[in-house]
């Protein structure tokens, strides 16, 4: 957008607008808060907002979209600013104040709105973006937003999303899996990290809500082991464990969540299940002999389903497999 021109057509006349910069920075903010869903589909919550004695700094503007991922907005007000920086060290603040941030949800949008924590937002809003600004959003493992805008007269703004976004302009294709073919680790999309809109993978809005239900449930119990994240997919769900390099290894796939009954369908490669019994009724074979399936319907289950897991994870820690 380096070299768009605007222009106002009027009664056979055209009269090109000029760039006209805020006079004040907080002209940038006021515009941006006042307009906010408008201009970005983020709900304002509030502005400057206080992070304690800890952090001793203020959030811009913190708000929430309308999957309930919170969004922490940053102002880049300087060419040589690190907001990225900046607003990382606000998404740590907001892992450790979940209960305050849901409190300042209900105050402002009532207590059914939903929040979910599992991929808050960055978004950093500009006139414009140095190339290191993209490079550390594109490298970084949390979800960053890239607004670049521009001012023409008193009235007209341009926006042009950098980098991330609501839509990516770029998706990428994803492989299924089946029960002929061996699942493969689906690319994900530019700027897409574990999501916290689980309506990606095409059967989620289609199950009921105890089983979108008791899959939070598993979520919660497998994240428990350590560094563990979700993917979603179109066709696929994955549950990975990250290690100190950043590199991501799948434990478990998800393949189908029942619309009429209550159900989860998980599969493991079987080398990551050395040492579990697998001849019991709960896991059956799968792809096959390489994978064993098995499906959770109820906290029992998932009980069932713990030492699997924890024997795919530790396997990985050790390095005995890989899927």
């Amino acid at each position: 957008m380096g070299d768009t021109r605007f222009f106002h057509v009027i009664y056979g006349g055209a009269h090109e607008l000029p760039r006209t910069p805020f006079q004040y920075e907080r002209g940038l903010q006021e515009l941006f808060e006042k307009h906010l869903h408008a201009l970005t589909g983020v709900h304002f919550l509030d502005r400057e907002y206080s992070t304690g004695q800890r952090h001793s700094r203020r959030i811009d503007t913190l708000g929430i979209d309308d999957a309930g991922a919170p969004v922490v907005i940053e102002y880049k007000r300087r060419h040589d600013e690190n907001v990225i920086n900046q607003g990382l060290d606000y998404l740590a603040w907001l892992e450790d104040h979940r209960a305050e941030f849901r409190e300042l949800v209900r105050t402002k949008l009532g207590a059914e709105r939903h929040v979910d924590f599992q991929v808050p937002r960055l978004l950093c809003i500009a006139g414009e973006f140095p190339h290191q600004d993209k490079v550390a959003a594109q490298n970084s493992r949390r979800r960053i937003e890239l607004l670049r805008y521009r001012r023409y007269g008193d009235a007209y703004v341009a926006l042009d999303w950098v980098y991330g976004g609501p839509e990516p302009a770029t998706p990428r294709r994803t492989q299924p899996a089946t029960a002929e073919k061996r699942p493969a680790t689906p690319t994900p999309k530019p700027g897409h990290l574990s999501p916290s809109n689980y309506s990606i993978y095409r059967p989620w809005n289609k199950t009921s809500e105890a089983t979108r239900q008791l899959f939070r449930k598993l979520e919660t119990r497998v994240k428990s082991l350590g560094n563990v994240k979700t993917d979603a997919f179109k066709n696929e769900m994955s549950i990975k464990r990250s290690d100190a390099s950043g590199r991501e290894t799948v434990i478990a796939y998800v393949i189908n969540m029942y619309s009429r009954t209550v159900g989860i369908r998980l599969i493991i490669r079987k080398t990551l299940l050395h040492g579990i019994p697998l001849d019991d009724g709960f896991t059956q074979p799968f792809n096959g002999g390489r994978y064993r399936a098995f499906i959770l319907r109820g906290d029992e289950d998932i009980e069932k389903a713990e030492p699997l897991l924890r024997a795919a994870y530790e396997n990985l820690l050790g390095g005995q497999s890989r899927p």
